[in-house]
Formats: C-alpha cells, structure tokens, sequence
C-alpha cells in the first residue's frame, strides 16, 4: 500500500495531494506546476518555443524539473501530514501554545486606535 501511495504522488502529484495529503492547500499549487510541467514535456517533443524541427531539449528538461518539483513537494505534504497523525517530535499539533485566559487580545489595540 506504501509503494502504491508514492507512486500515485510521483507520477500525479495532484491526485496525491488531494487523497493522501488530506486535503491540505497545497494541492492547488501542486495542480499548476504539475500541468506546468506535463504541457511543457508535449510543447517540448513538438518543437518548443523556437520552432525546433526535432525535440526541444530544454523545454522538456523544464518540464520535467516542474513535474519533479511537483511530485517532491506532494511527498513532503505527506510526511508532514504522517507526523501530524503519529504525533512525532517535529509534530506541530505537540507545540502548540495555547493562549492564556489572562492575556490581553492584540485586536483590542486596533480597535483602540480607531
């Protein structure tokens, strides 16, 4: 099942931002990259920017490096949220500071000003 999760992330990040990072917010950024790179890689085998009678090289190294960007930072997105669920060290959810009742809200200020 953990091979089939990376996988899924590496070749559609967007699909494994959505089901496997929890619907987190990323998963509209890692939309747009992803499709960055996918529509470079086809502009690049048809000849790229400048016309190319052959494939565009670098258009097609761009997209890839878009669509690894992509897949990278849907990986990191689950990481973060399996620390979250395994409460770990570097789990925000353990360091969390609470307010205390006594502390004065820093909106009062504004308000104040007004």
């Amino acid at each position: 099942m953990r091979l089939k999760t990376y996988l899924t992330s590496a070749l559609m990040p967007p699909v494994g931002a959505c089901r496997y990072g929890c619907g987190t917010n990323c998963a509209a950024p890692v939309t747009v990259f992803w499709l960055f790179g996918v529509v470079s890689v086809i502009y690049g085998f048809l000849g790229g920017p400048t016309g190319e009678p052959g494939i565009s090289w670098y258009t097609v190294g761009l997209g890839l490096a878009m669509w690894g960007i992509a897949a990278v930072w849907t990986l990191l997105t689950m990481q973060g949220v399996e620390a979250d669920r395994c409460h770990g060290m570097w789990s925000p959810r353990d360091h969390h500071v609470e307010p205390s009742e006594t502390e004065a809200d820093p909106f009062d200020e504004i308000k104040k000003a007004h």
